[in-house]
């Protein structure tokens, strides 16, 4: 493992980096990229006591006399002194964006297993903070970065896995999937070099596309009810057709699987680093919790430089999730993109997954007080969304003509009429004939 080097950073007493004892405090240093530059934003403290954990940050006085400063978190306003943690936050929810998530968990959490086998000790229990930075540092998602005894932490030695290389990492993550990487460690250490900065629970993994940007490869899972990578980019296709940001995608076919392919959007056609915040951190709240999306449009109000096109493609996106039961819609799965200075705006939409389950379907973010998926409650709440009858109808109508050509789309990427007969129910159900009743009266 290479290491790209920083300036030192400043430890207490009981500081280490890894591992958990009873009571301990871990210490790094937060940079951040900013207009090409990588500039010292403060100090992080990771403060454990038993199964208890909890954070505290310092910003820099440099960083808060930069012209370039933002606060990274909500929670973590451009002041002196030092921050907690809200009450039952583990870390800074600016932080846990750049985190490992369940996948990345999962892959670090079974390399300390075979570590302790080899060693013949106990397996290491890890905290968010020592997960945060187990994460190879050119990898992680986001701008914010972090160095420990002087040093990034990074792999760029062992490069990123090239499009040709699809075919070992879908192996690879289906060894992983079943919970059989046997004696051999190949397979789980080409993931780890390759996916354990990623989140979601569905394995993946970093590749280098034709043009040599880094994008992420989705793999099926041999556990899938259907074709789920098939049934994403289709979701992804008409999601473009009905006027909704989405990034530059495509499905690889590999060993006769949908592999999808989607360039990260946090990073610049040059490759900088965008600056990244979840819903779920902008709201400051917990994995979880529901949220609203009338709270993240008040988010919008106060974060966003393009308020008023934020909050109509907000609408437009919620509109289209109710139209394919798109019911993986949580926190994490919003997220806002650094723009300059105090300035934000929505990020391209990502993780869209019809569920073909029948009967009514329950968002897993409300679109107020309530989850269920009813394009009449969408309706009302329109004007806090900045717009009127009129042009939210208009958008309806749009997404709705979109999401009408799915049997189309899903079989030009290869699903069949048995298939297109399964999830059905995805498409065509109540909700789309309250769209016609809506657009008819």
């Amino acid at each position: 493992m290479t290491r790209t080097r920083a300036a030192g950073v400043r430890s207490g007493q009981r500081t280490s980096r890894f591992g958990a004892s009873a009571e301990r405090t871990a210490a790094a240093q937060v940079w951040v990229d900013v207009d090409g530059d990588t500039i010292l934003a403060g100090q992080l403290f990771g403060h454990r006591r038993r199964a208890v954990e909890s954070a505290s940050f310092t910003y820099e006085s440099s960083y808060l006399a930069d012209r370039r400063a933002y606060p990274l978190d909500p929670a973590l306003p451009l002041v002196s002194g030092t921050l907690q943690t809200p009450t039952s936050h583990r870390i800074f929810g600016a932080f846990s964006d750049s985190c490992p998530d369940r996948w990345g968990q999962r892959l670090i959490e079974r390399a300390e297993a075979r570590r302790a086998r080899g060693d013949g000790s106990a397996a290491r229990s890890f905290g968010q903070f020592d997960l945060l930075l187990r994460v190879r540092d050119d990898l992680r998602q986001g701008a914010i970065r972090y160095a420990v005894d002087g040093a990034f932490v990074a792999d760029d030695a062992t490069g990123v896995p090239a499009m040709t290389d699809l075919p070992t990492l879908l192996s690879a993550a289906d060894d992983i999937a079943a919970d059989d990487v046997g004696d051999d460690s190949q397979s789980l250490a080409l993931l780890l070099r390759a996916g354990s900065s990623l989140g979601g629970a569905r394995p993946k993994a970093h590749v280098r596309d034709v043009n040599g940007r880094i994008a992420i490869a989705k793999f099926p899972s041999p556990a899938d009810d259907w074709n789920v990578m098939a049934w994403e980019v289709t979701a992804l296709d008409l999601a473009a057709s009905a006027g909704i940001d989405v990034p530059p995608h495509h499905l690889a076919s590999v060993a006769g699987r949908g592999v999808l392919i989607v360039d990260r959007f946090d990073r610049t056609q040059t490759g900088a680093r965008r600056g990244y915040m979840s819903a779920m951190t902008a709201l400051e709240a917990r994995d979880g919790d529901t949220g609203s999306y009338v709270a993240i449009a008040e988010a919008l109000e106060e974060l966003a430089s393009t308020v008023t096109d934020d909050l109509a493609q907000l609408w437009r996106r919620v509109a289209f999730s109710i139209l394919i039961s798109n019911t993986d819609d949580h926190l994490r799965n919003h997220a806002l993109l650094h723009l300059r200075g105090h300035s934000w705006t929505l990020s391209p939409a990502f993780d869209l997954n019809p569920n073909p389950t029948p009967g009514p379907k329950h968002l897993s973010t409300a679109i107020d007080g309530d989850t269920l998926a009813e394009l009449r409650d969408l309706l009302e709440v329109a004007p806090l969304f900045r717009l009127d009858r009129t042009t939210a109808l208009a958008i309806l109508a749009q997404v709705r003509d979109a999401v009408r050509r799915w049997p189309q789309v899903a079989a030009r990427h290869g699903l069949g009429k048995a298939e297109r007969a399964a999830m059905a129910p995805a498409f065509e159900h109540e909700q789309a004939a309250i769209a016609q009743q809506l657009l008819s009266s």
